[in-house]
């Protein structure tokens, strides 16, 4: 075989069984991919690739590496020919679905319910934003959960695409933030992509959401969910257009696409000030309560005549039902009203099953709540004299068919109806009469209309007259008893699940069993922990109702337990207040607590005759106490407790993060941002120390210039960024009063610092170019080395740190780089605690070899061990040289090396082998 059919077959081999999505993220394979496969030199199998292009038979995908991918996979997996014109394209995209190619001739937002009325107003903002030159406005969509800001978003696509302003086929994107809201490294895979390596599991090349929006529209939900540096990525990508997929550096991806995003929350409160200025167009969409009647009415016969579609069959609905649907207390928003108007159509349908041609709706088909509020309600001739100008006695409502200018989005994966149809049959072949079966069926239908439990209305609302309040109390008494028996927390959606297992169990009478034997005892087996606490929930449902419970109904109770434990609370951070004097962090705390709610937060006052031993065990357990697996942030009032951080980390085995100088405002800001946002430990650290330096800037006249360090490289950018944070750290742990951080470029520096000089005392400089002022300076490479930081400590103390003339035992700038650095290649390690644990590690080296190492010399040693131990995971350790000599010296200084490992290696699961550890004795050996 030549060598260029060999590239072809093995290029076809990689693509054998692909999916559309499949290929669509890995967008084909590289030269450097096949070279390795077929064990052959990169510039032969790159010179075969592009004769194959050439010849037609293979498309080159110009990403970074170069892709290539055969045209005939192409056209089998997309089912269309290969316009032979593309050989070379910039991506390999989802191909235009022909009707989508068809101009639209009917602007999308005439279409819409409300759009001479209440969404008069929000639909000129986005027609506005949509048209204004050049590429539109980008836009933010505010308004309660089932609002309909997804169908709002979905209509400006359309008229974007109606008025010219999209190319036909251009792509619409939708993106719920809050789907990955706890993974945020996975949410910004997802956005803008990664590269193969850039984070554990990421085993290739990954496109991302940007990427596949281009020339389109991204639409981005609950956007309050997206972290700080995902917000910063893509306010990034508005101003220059650009941006890079994770792990990538040296390569400048650029995306033309228009972003709507979507919130329930007050963005000024849940996102950056940044972010929002280069949101130029807020729109704000209604609440159901905000429309007129007349509004509501069409709304609620559009979502009828949805049904009536699936079931098909037309809808008689009678005036009163209408009056309830609409006039309900306590529905709250669109989201809610079609989720009852599921309830009442599978209700009607239930009733009505034996009618061909019609389904008849009363108000006997509502939901419990619905038809007692609209039974025990004085204004129903009122509302029903209203409701009667616009609608008969009875309505016919005929299936809506729905095309893509009127679809909307839909909550059910399945056809309910259908659903119950096979139901009934199963029930039917099972002996059942039809009033059993109708009380089967109907007690399971609330369990089967996911959307009823989505809508955050109904968990805020009085859900429980679904069922009994004897149901409400036992279910009750079973939740405490699981969260004992299991050792966790439930949320509120476990009173919501187990309340309608259980009443739905009592009115079913007669129990189904649908399991095998097999099945069951697998439950029983899998599920050990929830079959026991299953068999407690048997006895007291028993002794509480009176009624003889079943196996099979354990069985399913197990799987209930089993699956309501996947929706525990969300953890949060925990918050600890450290402050000196008898009750200075009570009261900061009281105030938090009064003004914003329960929160996982702690008070530890100080007293100044407490000793450093009473203060360490007084944190200790305050600690534990509120973390609930996300971490903990410290916030203390001077510098000597936050050196506690790294005792405490060890201590208690727990993510800890310090904060000095607490004030009640900090404490109110960071309780705010736990409760609210669900950010991470680092994420909340961030946001609370930028907000507060914010706030300290806006603090009125101080008759005094406010102290700074200033951070100097060519750019002003890069390097002098990475600066800022290890000098912002140096403050944190010394200073007890606001020192900021100014970054500045070396170019013009000399006019830079004489404005910097004009407005605050400049303590101290550091960085790769030296003002010459009258200040200390730092220059990079001291820094580095160690000196530096004590220098910035005693410029900033005024010279009150006295310390050895080495380096400082706990520095800042050894963890920050190795931290950084490590972050660029570890796959298997946390960068984070393999650099600390191997920072007390090296210092206890130092301590048994009797030396000072420079700070140069610990970042060399800790990168090797790390990588030591990576490569260990890996299976790939490398050999110590065999004509290398080990004399005694060397064989000393491994003894002690091998013995202070031991500690981590167990720590860690993996021993190092010899070989490796003789490459890091030679590190020690050549300091001393």
């Amino acid at each position: 075989m030549r060598r260029i059919d060999k590239v072809y077959h093995q290029l076809l081999n990689n693509f054998h069984e692909f999916t559309l999505d499949e290929l669509l993220s890995k967008q084909g394979s590289s030269a450097q991919e096949i070279a390795e496969q077929l064990e052959m030199e990169r510039s032969n199998i790159s010179f075969e690739l592009n004769n194959l292009v050439r010849a037609q038979k293979v498309i080159k995908i110009k990403t970074f590496p170069v892709r290539y991918v055969p045209v005939e996979v192409v056209e089998d997996i997309f089912r269309e020919k290969w316009n032979l014109e593309d050989m070379e394209v910039e991506l390999l995209e989802q191909p235009v679905d022909h009707q989508k190619k068809q101009t639209i001739s009917t602007n999308p937002f005439e279409l819409m319910i409300g759009a001479k009325g209440s969404l008069k107003k929000s639909i000129s903002q986005a027609k506005a934003a949509v048209l204004y030159p050049p590429n539109g406005l980008h836009m933010l969509l505010l308004g309660p959960t089932g609002s309909g800001k997804s169908l709002f978003a979905n209509r400006i696509y359309q008229f974007a695409l109606y008025s010219e302003r999209l190319k036909p086929g251009a792509p619409f994107i939708t993106f719920n933030c809050a789907d990955y809201y706890n993974n945020p490294q996975l949410l910004l895979s997802q956005l803008f992509g990664h590269k193969q390596g850039s984070f554990t599991g990421a085993n290739g090349d990954k496109i991302g959401l940007v990427e596949q929006a281009n020339g389109g529209v991204l639409f981005m939900d609950e956007i309050h969910r997206l972290p700080p540096e995902g917000q910063e990525m893509l306010f990034y990508l508005i101003d220059q257009g650009t941006y890079n997929r994770l792990g990538e550096t040296d390569h400048k991806r650029t995306s033309k696409v228009l972003i709507i995003c979507a919130t329930t929350e007050n963005p000024g409160s849940s996102l950056l000030k940044t972010f929002l200025r280069r949101i130029p167009m807020t729109i704000h969409i209604p609440s159901l309560e905000e429309r007129s009647l007349k509004e509501k009415i069409r709304l609620t016969t559009f979502l009828l005549g949805k049904e009536a579609e699936r079931i098909n069959k037309n809808l008689s609905v009678h005036m009163d039902v209408l009056n309830a649907l609409i006039h309900t207390e306590k529905f709250g928003n669109v989201g809610q009203l079609k989720s009852n108007v599921q309830l009442a159509c599978a209700h009607g349908f239930l009733n009505n099953l034996n009618n061909k041609n019609v389904v008849e709706l009363t108000v006997r088909d509502l939901p419990d709540e619905i038809k007692q509020d609209w039974i025990s309600s004085s204004n129903n001739i009122e509302r029903s004299k209203m409701i009667s100008e616009y609608v008969n006695i009875k309505t016919i409502i005929s299936p809506v068919v729905e095309d893509e200018m009127t679809k909307i989005d839909d909550d059910l994966s399945f056809n309910l109806y259908h659903l119950i149809e096979e139901k009934v049959e199963i029930l039917k072949n099972e002996g059942l009469s039809e009033t059993e079966i109708n009380r089967y069926i109907l007690t399971d239908i609330q369990l089967n209309i996911k959307s009823f439990f989505n809508q955050k209305t109904f968990q805020n609302s009085n859900l429980m007259k679904f069922v009994g309040d004897d149901v409400i109390q036992i279910t009750r008494d079973l939740k405490q008893v699981a969260e004992k028996e299991l050792n966790c927390k439930f949320d509120r959606k476990f009173i919501h699940f187990l309340s309608m297992h259980i009443d739905a169990f009592l009115k079913r009478g007669k129990q189904i069993d649908v399991l095998s034997a097999q099945e069951t005892d697998e439950i029983r087996d899998t599920y050990l922990k929830e079959y026991q606490v299953a068999l407690i929930f048997k006895k007291k449902i028993q002794e509480f109702f009176n009624v003889v419970v079943p196996e099979i109904e354990v069985i399913y109770l197990t799987m209930v337990i089993q699956s309501i434990k996947s929706l525990e609370e969300n953890k949060r951070v925990g918050i600890v207040v450290a402050a000196h004097g008898n009750s200075t962090a009570s009261s900061m705390v009281e105030v938090a607590t009064e003004l914003l709610g329960r929160t996982p937060i702690v008070a530890i006052d100080v007293p100044l005759n407490l000793s450093p031993s009473e203060i360490l065990a007084n944190l200790t357990e305050g600690i534990k106490k509120v973390d609930e697996g996300e971490g903990v942030l410290m916030l203390v009032d001077m510098g000597s407790l936050v050196m506690l951080e790294n005792q405490l980390e060890e201590k208690t085995g727990i993510k800890i993060k310090t904060m000095s100088n607490v004030t009640t405002s900090m404490v109110l800001d960071t309780v705010r941002k736990v409760n609210y946002l669900d950010l991470n430990l680092y994420a909340i650290y961030d946001s609370v120390q930028k907000d507060f330096m914010e706030f300290l800037d806006k603090q009125a006249d101080i008759s005094e210039k406010k102290k700074v360090l200033v951070s100097i490289c060519t750019t002003g950018d890069g390097t002098a960024k990475k600066l800022e944070k290890i000098l912002t750290a140096i403050i944190n742990k010394v200073s007890s009063e606001p020192i900021r951080v100014l970054t500045v470029s070396s170019i013009k520096l000399a006019s830079n610092i004489k404005e910097i000089q004009k407005e605050y005392e400049v303590i101290a400089t550091a960085g790769t170019k030296n003002p010459k002022i009258n200040a200390p300076h730092i220059p990079l490479e001291v820094l580095i080395e160690g000196d530096g930081e004590r220098i910035i400590q005693q410029a900033i103390t005024n010279g009150k740190i006295h310390s050895s003339n080495g380096p400082i035992r706990s520095n800042i700038v050894v963890p920050e780089l190795c931290e950084e650095n490590l972050r660029q290649h570890l796959v298997f390690l946390n960068p984070y605690h393999i650099t600390t644990i191997l920072l007390e590690w090296v210092q206890n080296m130092q301590d048994e070899l009797g030396i000072i190492l420079s700070n140069t010399v610990i970042i060399r040693i800790i990168m090797h061990t790390a990588f030591a131990f990576e490569r260990t995971i890996k299976n790939e350790p490398i050999a110590f040289p065999e004509d290398e000599e080990i004399d005694d010296k060397l064989e000393k200084i491994y003894e002690k090396t091998e013995k202070t490992l031991k500690s981590i290696e167990k720590k860690l699961g993996c021993k190092i082998t010899r070989d490796e550890k003789l490459f890091i004795t030679t590190i020690f050996a050549e300091e001393m």
